[in-house]
């Protein structure tokens, strides 16, 4: 006695946009494919109800071979997909056949990774938009890419500079309040001699000897070792987390 094929049930909820159609990815693993199409305010978002994408929300239902559950032949899939117009005027769609806005700064979709940006260093963004100024591009543990600052700046693209001892930023640069100086207002002038590094003898003005010189810069020298302190511990901690995440992908 022989027995048929066995088909599976399964139903489906798609929205297509720009006159797509739902269609099965593998026809020849399915039968009885209905489609009703089903729209309402509800549940298509305003985007999808502008008339430029003319987006639908489909649902239906189809049969499925219970052998394309077992079929390891290198079939793209068992579901149902947008079947999208070509793109006009080398514009790209997404799965639902939304228009995907270009990448910018020389970035590339890739269609292995959702379609998603690829951006040159140093962009980083949803269409390469963003730039990582003061600091390097570091991929965070979503897939995505961050800007990890360097010292003494912040925010999401590494612009903001951190002035110290109250100190305030004003275009790209630190105000200082008084016996403060520095790019950053990290040296203390009270830490430093306040007598003149000057002596006149008649009508000029000649520097003091080492001894005065020292004592001077001492404040100064001990701010800027702090410095290189923190960017070479930066350094290093950028540096074991990008091995992690190389380790982490392998």
């Amino acid at each position: 006695m022989e027995f048929g094929p066995l088909w599976l049930p399964r139903s489906f909820k798609i929205t297509c946009c720009l006159g797509g159609q739902p269609t099965p990815e593998n026809p020849q693993e399915v039968s009885d494919y209905i489609i009703d199409e089903h729209y309402n305010e509800r549940t298509a978002s305003m985007e999808e109800r502008t008339v430029e994408s003319n987006c639908r929300l489909f649902q239906g239902s189809y049969l499925l071979s219970a052998s394309a559950l077992f079929n390891f032949n290198g079939l793209p899939g068992i579901g149902v997909m947008c079947n999208c117009p070509e793109a006009i005027g080398g514009e790209q769609l997404d799965k639902s056949c939304r228009r995907l806005s270009p990448c910018l700064n020389n970035g590339y979709r890739a269609f292995s990774l959702n379609i998603r940006c690829i951006c040159p260093e140093p962009y980083f963004g949803d269409y390469c938009e963003k730039y990582c100024d003061q600091g390097q591009r570091m991929k965070g543990a979503d897939g995505r890419d961050y800007c990890g600052c360097v010292p003494f700046y912040q925010g999401e693209e590494c612009r903001e500079m951190v002035c110290l001892n109250g100190g305030t930023e004003m275009k790209q640069r630190c105000l200082c309040p008084p016996n403060f100086l520095g790019y950053h207002c990290e040296i203390d002038t009270n830490r430093t001699s306040a007598t003149s590094r000057f002596q006149r003898y008649g009508d000029q003005e000649i520097m003091q000897g080492n001894e005065l010189f020292t004592r001077d810069i001492s404040g100064t020298i001990f701010s800027l070792i702090m410095i290189i302190v923190l960017v070479v511990s930066m350094y290093l901690l950028m540096k074991h987390r990008m091995q992690v995440i190389i380790l982490d992908e392998s």
